[in-house]
């Protein structure tokens, strides 16, 4: 299937300028939009809970022609990024691009995943609007699932006073450090290829561009309402890119939602262990190894590297091959100047594929140019072996891996003609052994085809090479791509709504963090006791370790909320007992009964709270209990 829509995209794009096979270069391209666009907004934010939404939608307003489209930018190609991010990992899932040496990239990718969601969330937290809220909440809510921690994370979310200047400061920095290790994590994704793809053509960048800032100036990004405690909005429109975790969480559960996260994680990190075995590494014959390097330049996976001579040879360097990151392509023995036919016939590269050697190409190469052939030779991972030739097929395991001599080689021999044939322009399944070919048969790259060999008896085939459309059709669907895929951007962005609550319910929060009472009472330490003790030890109390469970009962309007008894955290079982429950209950009128006891004992120390509360449609309603302040508090 995605061989099929990337020949399609070629005929209207060309290969150079398909987004198909420029996805990883179109992420880094809209990484650094991202960046650039979100230097200028933080120059005019205001890092305070009563600033920050202020600053923003003043931005917005006053520099409409600049500030708000550079917002709007940010948002728009944060979630271009991350759509585009999700598309290269399902392409190269679906095209093998886990298995062998492309462990290490398939490895990295899937951790970058984590490192964009975490970004791109954080950054919504900044805006502190109703969507910022929700999100921050519910993101604290999802890690309260480990119960880690003195107290649940989302006790810094319910009230105006848990919401500090201090904690936005924490928002700042994981926004700027997050993006920050995800581009060093870029850097380290693209560390084992040699000539990246990270910038794309000018034509793809300049549509990505201008969709971008089409979709900010036709729909502008705008904040939700600011934040509000003690109640929540029927609906939110969510940036369902980023934010699509927290509805799921809330339809299934926080603990659903990691095994979800993290299973799906662990199923991606495990595919390159189910890969078939590999092909067996380039080897390097060191007795025609002339240290020349060019096998070492052209290595797509930076498999190959040159030390110091070791047999004693005139030559300063060796090429040592790298197995766990060498492809098997053969494109190494194809830049081998040594890898000519000679006078008898036989040939014997510097570096070749114990698997698919040269010599053995060249054999039947001599064969079928003895019977007069046409010889095609095609590399296997090629769309079509003969791409359309009727000649004698010689199968190569890359097109870049035919040294340009065995062309001359085989039309001397008698063959009338020689076509190379291979994967598309750009979509080389080795990433660079077309563009090699190319650049060997032009004499623009060494080793380069005799300047003697009539260019009318040679000629390539790549996939798809001569199916281009009419410039008229190619400028339509170039024009109408990068428009829905802008409109999929701009309306999942916000739509469709997400309606928070059931109409007519309202939220009831219950939060208790609480240690139970002692089991053994402590004892006042005698002075020999303490003297006994290093200085840094001596509390006048010693207190066996151990704590009481919590008993808590939350009913309204006659049903039960909550009846649990609450263990004591900790290993020894003598921490704070903690409890964080979201329920959805009907608006209205009820009596609230709450009652916590210190123990299951009887007669054991009690907090008790009985009222009649008026709950409206979407209001949030939250019962902290808090023993050092005074017991139970209605917020």
């Amino acid at each position: 299937m995605v061989p099929s829509l990337e020949r399609a995209f070629d005929r209207f794009f060309g290969p150079r300028a398909n987004p198909w096979r420029h996805l990883g270069a179109l992420a880094f391209f809209l990484f650094w939009i991202v960046a650039a666009t979100g230097v200028y907004v933080y120059a005019f934010f205001d890092p305070s809970v009563a600033g920050a939404h202020r600053s923003l939608e003043r931005l917005a307003r006053e520099q409409w022609w600049l500030g708000g489209v550079m917002r709007s930018l940010h948002r728009y190609a944060s979630d271009a990024f991350v759509a585009v991010a999700l598309l290269h990992l399902a392409r190269e899932a679906l095209a093998g691009h886990f298995r062998g040496f492309r462990w290490f990239s398939w490895t990295t990718g899937v951790i970058l995943l984590w490192f964009i969601y975490g970004s791109g969330v954080v950054g919504y937290w900044l805006v502190w609007d109703r969507v910022g809220q929700f999100s921050a909440t519910a993101t604290a809510e999802w890690f309260d699932a480990f119960g880690l921690g003195s107290a649940p994370m989302v006790r810094n979310f319910l009230s105006r006073p848990d919401v500090t200047d201090r904690l936005f400061s924490l928002f700042v920095f994981l926004h700027i450090g997050v993006p920050l290790a995800l581009l060093a994590v870029m850097w380290v994704h693209i560390e084992r290829i040699a000539h990246t793809d990270t910038v794309p053509s000018r034509a793809l960048g300049w549509g990505t561009l201008a969709m971008l800032v089409a979709a900010s100036l036709l729909r502008p990004v705008a904040s939700d309402a600011p934040a509000a405690f003690g109640s929540l909005p029927q609906t939110l429109r969510l940036d369902w890119f980023y934010l699509f975790a927290h509805p799921l969480m809330y339809a299934t559960s926080a603990e659903v939602l990691w095994l979800i996260a993290g299973g799906a994680t662990l199923a991606l990190l495990a595919l390159p262990l189910l890969a078939r075995r590999r092909a067996a590494a380039a080897q390097v014959r060191l007795a025609r190894c002339t240290g020349c390097a060019r096998c070492a330049h052209d290595c797509p996976y930076l498999a190959i590297s040159m030390v110091p001579r070791s047999d004693g040879r005139a030559f300063l360097k060796q090429a040592v091959v790298r197995p766990e990151q060498c492809a098997a392509c053969g494109i190494c023995a194809g830049s081998c100047p040594t890898a000519v036919p000679g006078a008898k016939g036989e040939v014997a590269p510097g570096i070749d594929l114990p698997g698919l050697a040269l010599e053995a190409i060249r054999a039947q190469a001599a064969q079928f140019a003895a019977q007069g052939r046409e010889i095609v030779f095609a590399c296997r991972h090629a769309p079509s072996g003969r791409q359309g030739s009727d000649g004698a097929l010689i199968e190569l395991e890359c097109a870049g891996q035919l040294p340009p001599s065995f062309a001359d080689y085989a039309i001397r021999r008698g063959a009338p003609s020689v076509v190379i044939a291979g994967c598309a322009l750009n979509g080389c399944e080795y990433r660079l052994g077309n563009r090699w070919t190319d650049a060997r048969i032009a004499g623009t790259r060494e080793p380069h085809l005799n300047p003697s060999v009539a260019r009318e008896r040679l000629r390539t085939l790549w996939a798809g090479g001569k199916m281009r459309a009419p410039r008229a059709a190619r400028v339509a669907v170039q024009v109408a791509a990068f428009a829905v895929f802008g409109a999929l951007v701009a309306w999942l962005s916000f739509e469709p709504p997400y309606r928070t609550l059931p109409a007519g319910e309202a939220l009831v929060r219950v939060i208790v963090v609480h240690a139970g009472e002692r089991l053994q009472p402590c004892r006042k330490r005698s002075p020999a006791e303490l003297a006994a003790l290093a200085p840094n030890m001596r509390a006048p109390e010693a207190c066996p370790r151990g704590r009481a469970p919590v008993e808590v009962d939350v009913q309204l309007g006659g049903r039960v909320l909550v009846r649990e008894v609450l263990a004591p955290t900790g290993v020894a079982a003598d921490g704070t007992a903690q409890l964080y429950r979201r329920l959805a209950v009907p608006a209205g009128r009820h009596a609230l009964q709450v009652r916590i006891r210190d123990s299951l004992r009887p007669g054991a120390r009690a907090w008790e709270r009985t009222e009649t509360v008026e709950i409206a449609a979407g209001q949030v309603l939250t019962i902290d209990f808090r023993a050092g302040d005074g017991g139970i508090f209605l917020l």
